[in-house]
């Protein structure tokens, strides 16, 4: 009683207060065909914030450091008689940041979209062994940035202290009010496809463990709209700012962004879990996972260091409250960020993040029928 008193006050917490992960995939890969009844739902809330940031991550950044980010997931799967598996995962993500620089402050949101399929091919008297294919789609919706230090030079936008900046001029037409354009809108997407191996065991035993092989490839489109950025206005480019004309400073600029061309990822993962009953309500998950990824069409950015390999360490407690009901709680520990969990955030802008250790906290609930 004392732990479920416990799992409720922090679902509660997350709730009122409401980051990547696909759920699915872990609690499938943790519980596998530990699972007795065919159709299972599953919500859950993922929360990073100041509170939460037992790694320290956010204080190992300088100008750019995470405030908070969320997520609610939701999945559906059913499993027929004929031992094939079909899921459908849905995913949305929020996160704000905050910066010593303009943009002072940043919020993103990230929509996605997974269906799964899986199905038994070998099984013998200790071992199941499955083979699953995914899809997905991500959606990133437009953020917009209203001006932007390029060191100690601002650009764009309403801020008084911009040193150049491109007036609206359809505003100033229809009604003489002086407006200017943000510096920069940026959107992205992705859509990824794979397939996975399984070997699980039978009985649920503490030395007894999961085997998970996945490949996965992903193709990332990133969008930025600039007026500014874009110019060919002779006279803006000639401007002098800072020693330097506009035109080098708006190309160095334009040098940092997301490239405007598609790349790919492919990523290797392999991951080994364990799941021990301790009594019939209670059972501990442990997982371990190594990912690597492979870049192609990929424009690095020189003066950063890229970033390929990610460890993840899961701890999960799971408590039957009902025969069909089932909370958990998710601890998740990364070496680097959360690099292998959501591709559409990795890009030689924000790769500089990639380099740290970092931690999420899940509460989640699955009902089976």
């Amino acid at each position: 009683m004392r732990l479920f008193n416990l799992i409720v006050k922090g679902l509660f917490l997350l709730l009122i207060s409401s980051i990547k992960s696909t759920q699915y995939s872990y609690l499938d890969n943790s519980l596998s065909n530990s699972l007795e009844n065919s159709l299972v739902f599953s919500y859950s809330v993922g929360k990073f914030d100041e509170s939460l940031d037992v790694l320290n991550y956010a204080n190992k950044l300088t100008n750019t450091k995470p405030k908070e980010a969320t997520v609610d997931n939701f999945f559906l799967s059913y499993k027929f008689t004929n031992s094939i598996k079909i899921g459908l995962e849905i995913n949305e993500s929020s996160g704000k940041v905050e910066r010593l620089s303009y943009p002072k402050f940043l919020e993103t949101k990230v929509n996605r979209g997974t269906v799964h399929l899986s199905f038994n091919i070998i099984e013998n008297s200790e071992r199941f062994y499955d083979l699953g294919f995914f899809y997905g789609e991500e959606k990133q919706e437009p953020v917009t940035i209203d001006c932007y230090a390029f060191g100690s030079t601002v650009i764009g936008g309403s801020c008084t202290e911009a040193k150049l900046r491109l007036l609206d001029g359809e505003i100033y037409k229809s009604t003489g009010e002086l407006v200017y354009l943000p510096v920069l809108s940026t959107s992205g997407s992705s859509e990824s496809f794979g397939f996975l191996l399984r070997s699980s065991p039978k009985s649920l035993d503490l030395f007894s463990f999961s085997h998970t092989l996945s490949i996965k490839q992903t193709e990332i489109i990133q969008s930025n709209r600039s007026k500014i950025l874009n110019t060919t206005d002779s006279f803006i480019r000639q401007i002098r700012i800072d020693s330097q004309s506009a035109g080098s400073l708006l190309d160095s600029f334009k040098q940092e962004l997301p490239q405007a061309t598609p790349w790919k990822e492919t990523e290797l993962r392999y991951s080994a879990s364990t799941l021990y009953s301790f009594t019939d309500s209670l059972a501990l998950s442990a997982m371990y996972s190594f990912i690597k990824v492979n870049r192609s069409d990929y424009q690095n950015n020189p003066t950063k260091e890229d970033y390929d390999e990610n460890e993840m360490f899961d701890l999960t407690a799971f408590y039957r409250l009902h025969e069909n009901i089932i909370l958990y709680t998710r601890l998740s520990a990364s070496t680097n960020y959360i690099l292998g969990e959501s591709p559409l955030a990795y890009n030689r802008k924000s790769n500089h993040l990639f380099d740290h250790p970092y931690g999420q906290f899940y509460i989640g609930t699955l009902v089976t029928f």
